[in-house]
């Protein structure tokens, strides 16, 4: 049974001052939510029943606060049942699901997927980068643990990207039937294809911390952990991408999202066709 996620919120987001001096990147609204909540979502639809979020303490204390029941904001709101109900998806995951929070003790994506391993109840789980935000028509969790079900393999998350898109380094390199053999800089052999933050991991991962490169700054990187594997299979995705930890892939996740709500669709779209005529 895959029913637990780690979502790895390290960062200060500094791509996203001034704004986030004061309010953590999770909680920065993608339309009509805080960004956070999303991936939770995702994570819900896809089964999960437990998530481990990995914090600094810069914004540990807000993401609690989001995914804990709210009694004053409950009492305000029992006579306003027209506003009750827009909290009604949200309360739903808070009383379905149960939320750990660990600090991350090292440096890097991997040093704060290790952070969380004592947390971890089962062999295989669900990780999930807090940039990478992703639309798809089943929830790309859902589908990395459906392909696990085929395979019993370690799953990752993989997007095609043209030629032209790809950046110089960090792309993947797989063999003939789509296993993870290396990362690669854009002039090597590689796949057109990068590796976006979702991925199916096994324990097994926690053991080869030893063998793992310190980068600079004495960061450890989870997709160099990746490569001393064998088996980690690439799942090639349908779906829509956003990195959020830029302004730009944030301004982009939330006109995606306003557009998906037919409230509100055709006056953006009148707005943004107004902009284009000007």
């Amino acid at each position: 049974m895959i029913n637990e996620a780690v979502i790895l919120l390290g960062g200060m987001g500094t791509r996203l001052l001034p704004y986030t001096k004061t309010i953590s990147k999770e909680m920065l609204p993608i339309y009509d939510v805080p960004n956070i909540f999303l991936l939770v979502k995702e994570a819900y639809l896809s089964g999960i029943k437990k998530i481990i979020f990995v914090t600094t303490e810069h914004n540990k204390y807000l993401i609690q606060n989001f995914f804990s029941e709210d009694k004053y904001l409950n009492d305000f709101l029992k006579d306003k049942p027209d506003k009750k109900i827009l909290l009604k998806e949200i309360d739903e995951i808070i009383n379905n699901m149960k939320f750990v929070y660990v600090s991350q003790k090292e440096k890097g994506s991997y040093g704060a997927l290790y952070s969380a391993k004592d947390y971890l109840e089962n062999d295989n789980f669900i990780v999930m980068y807090g940039d990478d935000l992703i639309d798809s028509d089943i929830p790309l969790s859902k589908c990395l643990i459906n392909e696990f079900q085929k395979t019993n393999t370690m799953q990752v998350a993989i997007k095609k990207i043209s030629f032209d898109e790809l950046p110089n380094t960090g792309i993947v390199k797989l063999d003939n039937n789509n296993y993870l053999i290396d990362l690669v800089t854009k002039k090597e052999e590689h796949n057109n294809a990068l590796l976006h933050g979702r991925m199916l991991l096994n324990k097994k991962i926690f053991e080869i911390k030893d063998n793992l490169p310190i980068h600079e700054n004495n960061e450890y990187y989870l997709p160099y952990a990746l490569l001393l594997f064998k088996d980690v299979k690439a799942y090639f995705y349908q779906g829509e991408y956003f990195n959020i930890g830029n302004k730009i892939g944030f301004i982009k996740a939330s006109i995606h999202y306003a557009l998906k709500d037919q409230k509100v669709k055709n006056e953006l779209l009148k707005y943004i066709n107004e902009i284009k005529e000007k």
